[in-house]
């Protein structure tokens, strides 16, 4: 009876004062881990403190440093007026040019317009890698290409920024544009066998503007397609259709918008060589190869 009821004390006990105890006692464990963790983690980031520190100084700088060099005001003419230039020394037609509603933000105004463009593809990729060396903060978005016959059409959004409250515009350091290489590439809108070869521009002499332009002058190169050559003699002919209609040249007559002339005459490819603008004043000089059409 004794060893009986001393059995019911010790588990009336247990449960009424020590198992209590014992569940506080392992959350008050649960939670030294949980600090000692905080306090590990709050270490090393203490370690770290000034690197953290010099770091957000650095980026604090440098976004000081890029608001400073936004405008005062709206640059959207000169903008539109370095886009036209780009356009027109890559050989590409400006289709359409669409401002949009102007966008404030917090510390600055943002100023979307909508551009479409249409070309070669390569001369598509030539303008978009420029849009980087302009003198003025622009950014570009949603670009778009899609094939329209023989050209392709650029579709994007450009966006020109200036800060509130006015002022000069400082100045930001540059950057080394992106350049786009061309050499080994194709257009992935065309067949192989009527690759119209690119290679950069070289400074050339201006041509002469008041010449009168011949009919074959107003459709762009790539509307044309080498079906085949002629001999006569010596002298060589290359036939190239465009419109429904083939069309005879000789090395010396002019081709396609860009002051183009034929300069070599081969069985399976023609070279030619057009003249465009640079945007300072000067000319730039670039050869395109016009390769048979093997299905014609």
């Amino acid at each position: 009876m004794g060893c009986a009821l001393a059995g019911v004390v010790f588990v009336v006990g247990d449960l009424v004062y020590l198992s209590p105890s014992r569940e506080r006692l392992r959350q008050v464990e649960a939670r030294e881990v949980a600090l000692q963790q905080h306090v590990t983690q709050k270490t090393v980031l203490a370690a770290s403190l000034e690197a953290r520190t010099q770091q957000l100084q650095l980026m604090q700088s440098t976004a000081d440093e890029l608001f400073q060099a936004l405008p005062g005001a709206s640059e959207m003419p000169g903008l539109l007026e370095d886009i036209a230039g780009l356009a027109l020394a890559n050989g590409l037609l400006v289709e359409s040019v669409t401002p949009l509603d102007e966008q404030p933000r917090s510390f600055y105004h943002e100023q979307p317009v909508q551009i479409g463009l249409t070309g070669a593809y390569h001369d598509q990729a030539m303008f978009l890698s420029s849009l980087g060396s302009l003198p003025r903060i622009a950014t570009v978005h949603d670009v778009t290409l899609r094939r329209e016959g023989t050209l392709v059409r650029l579709d994007l959004l450009a966006k020109a920024y200036w800060r509130q409250g006015g002022g000069v515009a400082g100045q930001v350091q540059r950057r080394q544009p992106f350049a786009y290489d061309i050499s080994g590439l194709r257009d992935p809108f065309r067949r192989l066998a009527v690759q119209v070869d690119h290679v950069p521009g070289r400074p050339a002499r201006a041509p002469d503007l008041g010449r009168p332009r011949g009919a074959l002058e107003s459709l762009a190169v790539e509307q044309f397609q080498m079906v085949g050559t002629l001999s006569r003699g010596l002298q060589a002919f290359a036939l190239l259709r465009a419109a429904s209609k083939v069309h005879r040249l000789a090395v010396g007559d002019y081709l396609g918008p860009d002051h183009g002339r034929v300069t070599a005459i081969h069985e399976r490819y023609i070279e030619l060589v057009e003249l465009f603008p640079d945007g300072q004043g000067a000319w730039l000089e670039r050869p395109r190869t016009l390769v048979l059409n093997v299905n014609s």
